[in-house]
């Protein structure tokens, strides 16, 4: 089954045990925190899991093993939950390591996530009768193809006014800074300010009223400079 496209190694367990009765080891979430628990294992995921397989396979039986699976991932699903988990109700409570500790919530341990590292940007807000220049981000990327302040890079250190799109123009950095959180990274932003006749290139952007540049569909990180901007 594993040589099946879109088949590993949970699903071939699955419809071995379940399916065709075989004797199979199924480990999905459910079943990492109840094995978890039950053991005590101290040792944290993601790099525990072959050693809660291990586990697993000692408890798993050689009959009605399809059985054993499915009652398995419904006492994770539905006693051995991830935050209140109804100890009074499960089968297993009499051999429960965890329960017996009182730490049953402790598990499954799980590994320290590694800080994020922080990055620096300069957002850019040009102002001319009463709008404000926004651009377009490029189409593959973060934020892709979506409308945004112009920005310039975002670098492990304040990039100044690397990227503004207007050259030789009076900027004015606003007091304070704004900072957003993504998947792999935190972002500091720094917002320079400038009035005048326009003369950046609004072939590469448009004027967006702003009185109106709710409607614009500004992603979160640009609408929290936008406000820095406003103010």
């Amino acid at each position: 089954m594993r040589g099946l496209p879109g088949i590993g190694g949970y699903t071939a367990a699955a419809i071995s045990a379940i399916a065709f009765g075989k004797r199979a080891v199924v480990v999905d979430g459910n079943v990492e925190r109840v094995v978890a628990r039950l053991f005590a294992l101290a040792d944290p995921l993601p790099g525990a899991k072959p050693q809660i397989h291990a586990l697993a396979d000692r408890i798993t039986p050689e009959a009605r093993c399809g059985d054993f699976a499915q009652a398995m991932m419904d006492l994770g699903a539905m006693l051995c939950t991830p935050r209140s988990p109804v100890c009074a109700l499960c089968p297993l409570t009499a051999m429960c390591e965890a329960r017996a500790a009182g730490t049953q919530l402790e598990y499954p341990v799980k590994a320290a996530k590694s800080p994020k590292p922080q990055r620096y940007g300069t957002v850019f807000w040009v102002e001319r009768d009463g709008a404000v220049l926004l651009v377009r981000r490029p189409p593959r990327g973060l934020l892709g193809g979506m409308r945004a302040l112009p920005t310039g890079p975002w670098a492990d250190a304040p990039p100044g006014m690397a990227g503004a799109p207007v050259a030789g123009t009076d900027w004015a950095m606003a007091p304070g800074t704004t900072h957003h959180v993504f998947t792999h990274f935190r972002l500091q932003l720094a917002l320079a300010i400038t009035t005048g006749d326009g003369q950046s290139d609004a072939a590469q952007g448009e004027w967006w009223p702003i009185d109106d540049l709710e409607s614009a569909g500004l992603p979160t990180v640009f609408a929290k400079a936008a406000r820095l901007g406003r103010e």
